[in-house]
């Protein structure tokens, strides 16, 4: 799966998603950087015991061994602060792993569009 990168609209922070497949043992994700952005969080979705689904800030995603670590939109995500890229240029980010790798991915950006956008219409004559 090729990473995606949605960048956030005015000083909202972006978020990257993206599938890293694990060849080897049982590693964490613990910091990502990228010269495009100030700093980026490792951020997940928890359940609280009212049910409520929060965001929270983590301090590393588990890879299971020989697996995949999924970023996905409602789970593990990663947050984008401070862009500070040119637009539509692609975008690299360098994921660091507690057994020493690290993984550089790139993805072009896509701009978050705003709720309430109307989609075009298109009118057949």
């Amino acid at each position: 799966m090729q990473p995606e990168i949605r960048l956030g609209i005015g000083e909202r922070p972006g978020v990257m998603f993206a599938m890293l497949n694990n060849k080897g043992a049982a590693t964490r994700l613990f910091s990502a950087k990228s010269p495009s952005f100030a700093r980026i969080e490792l951020h997940t979705h928890r359940i609280m015991p009212n049910g409520i689904v929060r965001m929270v800030q983590v301090d590393g995603f588990a890879v299971p061994a020989d697996g995949n670590l999924v970023l996905k939109p409602g789970g593990h995500h990663l947050m984008l602060f401070g862009y500070k890229g040119q637009k539509g240029e692609n975008i690299t980010v360098t994921l660091e792993f507690s057994d020493g790798r690290a993984v550089t991915v790139a993805a072009a950006p896509s701009q978050r569009t705003r709720a309430g956008d109307k989609k075009l219409q298109h009118h057949s004559h």
